[in-house]
Formats: C-alpha cells, sequence, structure tokens
C-alpha cells in the first residue's frame, strides 16, 4: 500500500456487502437482522447453564480510576445482554502488563481468552506452534463468519492476520479507513506573526524562521532525546527510529545509517546543533518539561500531537497552527508517511486468540466474531445508543455522558463506555473519537494538512512476522548493532564524533553483520507479498 487509505466507511462496508447506518430507521433494521442472528446463539452450554468465558485484557490506566473491570463497561455490558454470554475479566496491573502476560504461560490453566497475544514471544503465531493458541483457520468460515469475509475481502488484511502458511489464530482490530497524522510541527501565532513569519514548508523558511525566534532569545527547536526525527529524515528517503530499523525502496529493503544520504541527515542536525536551533539539552528533557518550555515562550516550536497540544494551549488562551510535512525544497514528494498505513491496527488489546484451554471455542468465537458485524462496530465504535449518544437526523451526536460528565474527563468516557481499543472493525477517529469531536477547533487542527497529495507511505514495510528461528537470528545482530548507532549518532549531532568519521562508522556497521540481518528481513517481505487468499 502506497498511499494513505482515504475510502470512507460507507464505501468500505459496502466493499463488503455490509450496509452503513445512514439514520434511526435503517440502524433498527440493521439491528433486529443482526440480533436475531446473535440471539440464535450461545446463551446456554450443553448443561443449559449460560456460558461464561474468562478473558484476560489490559485495562486503560485513566479506566482504571475509575472502574475496576471492563464487566462494568457498559458497551461490554450490552454485549453480553445481546449475546447471552457472560464475560469474567482478568485485567493485569497497569504498567506490568507484559510481566503478568508472561506468567500466564507458567500456570496451569490458561484463561478462555488472551488480548495482548501479538505479545507473545515470537508473536502471535508463535504461540499457535507452541500449542498455547488454538489455529482458528479451518472453524473461522462457520463460527466467525463477519471477521471471515472480512479476511476474504481485504487481501492486505488477509497477509498481516496469517502465518506464511495462512494459518489464522488470531481476531485483529481493522481500519480500513484510515486516520489523518496526528503529529505535526506545533508554532505559536502570536509569535509567528511576531516574527513576521509565515507557516514554513521548506528547511530554509524553517531556519529563517529559526533565525528570528534565536534573535528574540527563544530556543527554536527540541530534537528528540533519541536523536532521530523522522519528520527530518523522511526529506531524504530514509526511515529509521528506536522502533523500526528497516525501510524498503520499492521492493528492496534497506537500512538507513549504512545509507549516503544517513551522512545528509547527520549533517543538518549537526549544523543545527551548532548555530542553536537545537537546544543543547535536548537528549535529557522530559516531555513535561518540553510543553512548559513551549507554552511560556520558551521554545519556538515542538514536534508532537497535534490535538493534544491544541487543547493543552486553549485552555492556556494559546493560540496555535500546525506544518506541513518539512520539504528540502517546494513541491518535492516524501514517501515516507508511518501513521495508519496498513488494515491491522496494534494497540494494546487489539490482538485477541482463543487459548488451548478454552471450555467454550464456539461461543468465545462468536463473542469475538460480534466486533466485525455492523451492529457490534457501531456498539463498539459509539457506544450504546441513549447513554453515549443520539441521533440528530441522520447523524449519531455524543451526548454530555461522553462529554461534559461530572465524573471525569472525555477520554477517559471512551474507555469507560465504549471498547475504543479492542478486536473489531474500528472507524478513523475524526468520525467516532468523542475528545477529537468535542472541539472543532480540535478537530480542524487535526485536520489541516489531511489533503497533503505529496506524501504516501511507499517506504513503510508492511508488519510480517519472522520464524523463530529467524527472530532470534536478528535479535543477535540488530541488538549490539543499534546500541552502537543510538550512541554513535548522538556523537555526530552534537559533534563529539566529526562527521568525516562517517565511513568508519558504515563501516563497522557492516562488520557487525547487517547484510545478513537485510537478507533476512528481505525474505521476510518476499514472503509476504508473495501470499495470497486461501
Amino acid at each position: 500500500m502506497t498511499k494513505k487509505r482515504v475510502l470512507s466507511v460507507v464505501l468500505a462496508l459496502a466493499m463488503l456487502g455490509m450496509t452503513a447506518c445512514g439514520n434511526a430507521e435503517k440502524s433498527e433494521a440493521v439491528d433486529n437482522t443482526l440480533q436475531s442472528g446473535a440471539a440464535e446463539s450461545v446463551s446456554e452450554g450443553d448443561d443449559g447453564e449460560v456460558v461464561t468465558l474468562t478473558y484476560w485484557a489490559p485495562i486503560n490506566a485513566a479506566a482504571s480510576k475509575y472502574v475496576t473491570s471492563y464487566s462494568e463497561n457498559t458497551a461490554y455490558q450490552e454485549v453480553m445482554e445481546r449475546l447471552g454470554i457472560k464475560i469474567e475479566f482478568i485485567h493485569p496491573a497497569v504498567g506490568q502488563e507484559q510481566e503478568e502476560f508472561n506468567l500466564l504461560f507458567l500456570g496451569d490453566k490458561l484463561p478462555d481468552i488472551i488480548a495482548y497475544a501479538d505479545h507473545y514471544v515470537g508473536g502471535e503465531f508463535q504461540g499457535m506452534r507452541d500449542g498455547v493458541f488454538q489455529d482458528i483457520t479451518e472453524l473461522a468460515p462457520e463460527y466467525a463468519p463477519d471477521y471471515y469475509k472480512i479476511l476474504q475481502n481485504d487481501e492486505e488484511f488477509y497477509r498481516e492476520s496469517t502465518d506464511n502458511d495462512g494459518h489464522l489464530v488470531s481476531f485483529n482490530a481493522y481500519k480500513p479507513v484510515g486516520d489523518p497524522p496526528y503529529r505535526r510541527w506545533v508554532l505559536n501565532q502570536a509569535l509567528l506573526d511576531e516574527l513576521d513569519c509565515e507557516i514554513p514548508r521548506t528547511i530554509d523558511q524553517f531556519e529563517e524562521m529559526f533565525d528570528k525566534m534565536q534573535a528574540k532569545g527563544i530556543t527554536p527547536y527540541l530534537l528528540d532525546r533519541s536523536g532521530y526525527e523522522v519528520q527530518l529524515m523522511g526529506m531524504y528517503d530514509l526511515y529509521f527510529n528506536k522502533d523500526i530499523h528497516f525501510y524498503k525502496w520499492e521492493d528492496t529493503v534497506k537500512f538507513a545509517p549504512v545509507e549516503d544520504k544517513f551522512l545528509d541527515y547527520l549533517t543538518l542536525l549537526n549544523n543545527w546543533y551548532s548555530k542553536g536551533y537545537i537546544s543543547k539539552d535536548f537528549s535529557s528533557i522530559q516531555e513535561t518539561e518540553a510543553n512548559t518550555m513551549f507554552d511560556t515562550g520558551q521554545l519556538g516550536t515542538q514536534l508532537f500531537a497535534i490535538v493534544s497540544t491544541y487543547n493543552r494551549c486553549q485552555a492556556q488562551g494559546i493560540d496555535i497552527v500546525a506544518a506541513p510535512y518539512p520539504r528540502l525544497y517546494e513541491g518535492q514528494e516524501l514517501h515516507w508517511d508511518d501513521y495508519n498505513n496498513w488494515p491491522r491496527t496494534y494497540f494494546p488489546g487489539e490482538t485477541a486468540v482463543i487459548s488451548k484451554d478454552c471450555r467454550n471455542v464456539e461461543a468465545a468465537m462468536k463473542l469475538l466474531n460480534y466486533g466485525y458485524t455492523q451492529e457490534g462496530a457501531d456498539l463498539y465504535n459509539w457506544g450504546v445508543e441513549g447513554i453515549n449518544w443520539d441521533w440528530q437526523g441522520d447523524k449519531r451526536v455524543y451526548n454530555d455522558t461522553m462529554l461534559n460528565n461530572p465524573k471525569f474527563g472525555t477520554e477517559e468516557a471512551s474507555y469507560i463506555y465504549k471498547m475504543l481499543f479492542a478486536p473489531k472493525w474500528a472507524y478513523p477517529d475524526v468520525e467516532s473519537h468523542a475528545n477529537l469531536l468535542k472541539s472543532e477547533g480540535a478537530l480542524k487542527s487535526r485536520m489541516q494538512w489531511a489533503d497533503d497529495e505529496g506524501i504516501d507511505s511507499s517506504m513503510q514495510l508492511p508488519p510480517y512476522q519472522l520464524g523463530e528461528d529467524e527472530q532470534q537470528r536478528l535479535a543477535e545482530i540488530m541488538t549490539p548493532i543499534c546500541t552502537y548507532i543510538d550512541e554513535m549518532v548522538l556523537k555526530f549531532i552534537t559533534g563529539a564524533e566529526p562527521l568525516s568519521n562517517f565511513e568508519n562508522f558504515r563501516s563497522t556497521i557492516m562488520s557487525m553483520g547487517i547484510e545478513e540481518a537485510l537478507e533476512l528481513e528481505q525474505n521476510g517481505y518476499d514472503n509476504y507479498i508473495s501470499k495470497t487468499v486461501k
């Protein structure tokens, strides 16, 4: 996928033979149809008792201040009532999700359903190979027909959700319509006016603005503490950060630090650092301190989440604007965009599997499948009609329970009343995220540069998984390489290491085995793109 996904939800639903709700009457008709199917149901087990499923899933930190379990979440309560399935949630302590997830597999019995499954060592498919997660390939057509239909109709999602042999093990969040990018270069409009500057678009315009900021005693820019900034790297057709180490050019996997243009990136930042455009303390300043510096005028720009910055500054009477992605020259085509490029999303809790110890696999699959029905997707994304939202003509509108709750904020309400992160058909945040829709100004700031046609995501590698042996070998190679690069990049930027030593830097990386790592990644990519829907 090279262009950002810009289909409307209505079109996406129509492609899969589903009907989007246009008004309350249509919604009721769809609800009645789907609910009649759901109610056939799994409400009773073989012994005549209501089916109960245990469900291990992280709980959102903000929500955990107000509820102790998602069994108190009104959307989950509605699901249980509609499907006749009782869910007993098991939540790890906030901040200890990975540790408690790992401990699950040391016990005698696993919960029926386990979210966070992509955090299994080696990934969810390794869990299937280890025999702790069930292979649902043959079961999905009958017991999860809506999820299966999506997999059959969206080849990219199928590739992401299956291994190289076509095995299916997990229910994954599906977002066919991408959100507009959320992270932008943020500027204080009053300061721009004072400096007589337009919103910068090119590096020359940024540097002209930086000079004027410096003349007023303002530090222009705070580089990320790692020294990696993809928005600047992307101008040189490179991509590298602390989490993603490889990218592609056409169909060839690349590693940015050994490319010639990586020296151009380092040269730019070294120049900015030496001129004082970059704070001398960039590698030690924390996020909260950076926010304060920007809000009080000590820092001229901030590269951060646009909506949260807008809301924070709005509360203080600060009018902010966002800049488009920076370019070396006007009209430059960019290929690095890294936000919502693939239909599968990976927020915590969005990948769920059925464990080997599940007591009722059919019920578990029907429960998980529900998030991919029209009725279920509406519930998960919007919450319960009348409790969280109401119809205004043919449009859903959040009510005060979500927007002006006296007990907690709108962001917390999204986790208490809805299923913000769960296996489901996920709607774009600009369509259904309450905290974004609460403020017309915040939504406008998010959409300001959403129509930039001069950028695509063609450099981004899809999220394929390597085999267990390949993953282990890749880690053996990359751990020391990345440690070395982390140290050297900061030295190059600050001048502690002269840029004239770049060739030695590159040669050292080559000697540490990067070519073998590239071969492993290339094989993984080739296997991924050659996979077709079965």
